[in-house]
């Protein structure tokens, strides 16, 4: 198979290998190791979460990580996930951290976007309030030269399409976006002709992964550890495409596969099936 005709961003998930979840849920493997194995597959794109940035800034300098970037040919830099944005307290201060981390990294390295959803608590969400904080983080993410991406997950205060374009409000195509994923579109029964109708501006990335129409177990067990790589499943992976694409999307697209299987991939493997599954996308 040849190159990729589309830009494809091998996001963090996909590449961590057998890391743990949590807050250390750094990769095992290296910074530069990935973007290599990332580069040899055919991505053009590649995801660092904030563990993971830490311990890569423990060990490359922002020009370095540049340069290794540079010399893969890789374009694109997702950064996630930002949580707690719109919080108080010591949560707050500790988003807040995460928040000034993510920023500056996609200051220094120019990143595409960075990842932004809401909490997992059970809280009922205050929409008012979360819009108004997030058009201040877009604000902050457009003077970073970049874009926040807001993701409708349906365990989440942002659980479907309707809340995330309140929440997204006038941000949309100025520092704000939404980033819609394929597992959460299809479990969240999000509509593909919504999401075709949407203004130009509005979506800020998408990210495709494969799985059962119903799920396996309980929805975090399932969204944790069942994901498939693009066409092995039954979503409608062609159907959202092409309504992203009606949407005025012109932008790289996100493989996020997230699963125990991919976890024991090697990484050679893991890079290279999910980013030819996901390409194949774009060829039929």
């Amino acid at each position: 198979m040849g190159e990729p005709t589309v830009d494809l961003i091998g996001c963090y998930w996909t590449l961590a290998g057998p890391y743990v979840f949590g807050e250390q849920d750094q990769s095992p493997w290296s910074f530069r190791e990935r973007v290599e194995a990332a580069a040899r597959a055919g991505y053009t794109g590649f995801g660092i979460k904030q563990a993971d940035l830490r311990e890569t800034l423990s060990r490359y300098s922002f020009a370095q990580m540049r340069k290794i970037f540079a010399d893969n040919g890789i374009r694109y830099l997702e950064l996630e996930a930002l949580f707690g944005w719109y919080s108080t307290g010591g949560e707050r201060t500790r988003s807040n951290a995460d928040r000034n981390l993510l920023l500056q990294a996609a200051s220094e390295l120019g990143a595409h976007h960075v990842k932004a959803a809401g909490d997992f608590d059970g809280r009922p969400a205050v929409v008012e309030h979360m819009r108004d904080e997030f058009q201040l983080l877009a604000r902050q993410a457009l003077d970073a030269g970049t874009l926040v991406t807001l993701e409708p997950i349906v365990i989440s205060s942002v659980p479907d399409l309707d809340t995330a374009l309140q929440v997204l409000g006038e941000s949309a195509g100025a520092g704000g976006g939404l980033m819609l994923d394929s597992w959460h579109v299809t479990r969240g029964g999000m509509s593909l002709a919504q999401i075709a109708a949407l203004p130009a501006g509005c979506i800020g990335g998408v990210e495709l992964d494969d799985g059962t129409l119903q799920p396996v177990g309980s929805e975090l067990e399932d969204t944790l550890n069942r994901r498939r790589l693009c066409g092995e499943g039954e979503f409608d992976l062609h159907g959202l495409i092409g309504a992203a694409r009606a949407a005025g999307y012109q932008g790289p697209w996100g493989v996020e596969i997230i699963s125990a299987e991919q976890r024991a991939r090697s990484l050679q493997e893991a890079a290279q099936l999910s980013c030819r599954a996901a390409a194949a996308l774009f060829s039929s």
